[in-house]
């Protein structure tokens, strides 16, 4: 059996230190705005980026299928698009651009990947790069630690540290149930203390709890977990309509993350 690279055994994330002026974080996963469909919700996403820019505590993760990137071969229907494929990066771009320095990191989704899988090119790297957010940008998933916060309680002051697991997700079958499963599942894969995901469309959060160990104290402390499915822009209609689908929500969900003990919530 071949021996293991120590790069092949680290996962080195993407370390942000945020000034949160003594109060919580909040952080909004901008997913699924589907930029370029004809049933994307424009005033949806005008009033998320504009509540990133108005709220001095609040930032975003742009977590894949910002443009819908329709091509011949996909389940949308590229005749449809108000915006050729060029054109929803210039317009991504333009909406996000007053919100750039609050972009906690950038992951693709399955849109802009087949548009990689069909002519080599990543529309999620060239947004980024249009930012200039390429330090932030992870062709697969992101680990996020964002660095923040003071404890009052301490005796000497202390950082608060979150991590946060970013992925656009995968297919869960249209059941709820079937959908949180796949959301869980990603706990497999790296002990984070929040995972986020997108593309079933479907706004949803839950909390679990693990006994975590730490060898060098020999003992296991209690790590509770928090899962975030975000919700998509798309109004009802084109391939969802056709296909039976289930009207999407367009609350996106608000985590917070408290800046004086380590606790995390959700409002959807």
């Amino acid at each position: 059996m071949p021996q293991r690279t120590p790069a092949e055994r680290k996962w080195t994330g993407i370390r942000r230190d945020i000034d949160c002026h003594g109060q919580p974080v909040e952080v909004i996963c901008l997913a699924d705005l589907h930029i370029g469909d004809p049933g994307s919700n424009q005033k949806k996403i005008d009033e998320l980026i504009q509540s990133v820019k108005d709220n001095e505590n609040r930032y975003a993760i742009l977590g894949g299928d910002l443009m819908n990137t329709a091509i011949a071969n996909s389940k949308s229907d590229s005749y449809s698009e108000r915006l050729k494929p060029s054109e929803q990066l210039e317009r991504c771009a333009e909406l996000l651009a007053p919100i750039r320095d609050k972009i906690l990191c950038i992951v693709p989704g399955n849109h802009e990947e087949r548009i990689t899988r069909s002519v080599g090119v990543d529309m999620t790297q060239m947004l980024a790069r249009e930012l200039e957010l390429e330090d932030v940008f992870c062709s697969d998933a992101a680990l996020l630690f964002l660095h923040f916060g003071l404890d009052k309680y301490a005796h000497t002051p202390r950082t608060l540290t979150y991590s946060i697991y970013c992925n656009h997700g995968r297919g869960g079958g249209r059941k709820v149930g079937s959908k949180l499963s796949a959301l869980q599942e990603y706990a497999m894969i790296v002990d984070a203390d929040c995972f986020v995901v997108g593309h079933t469309h479907l706004p949803a959060s839950f909390k679990q709890s693990v006994f975590k160990v730490r060898n060098s104290q020999d003992m296991a402390s209690l790590h509770e977990q928090l899962f975030v499915n975000t919700a998509s822009s798309l109004t009802y209609g084109g391939y969802g309509k056709r296909g039976g689908y289930q009207p999407a929500s367009n609350s996106y969900p608000v985590i917070t993350l408290d800046n004086t003990e380590h606790h995390m919530t959700v409002t959807l």
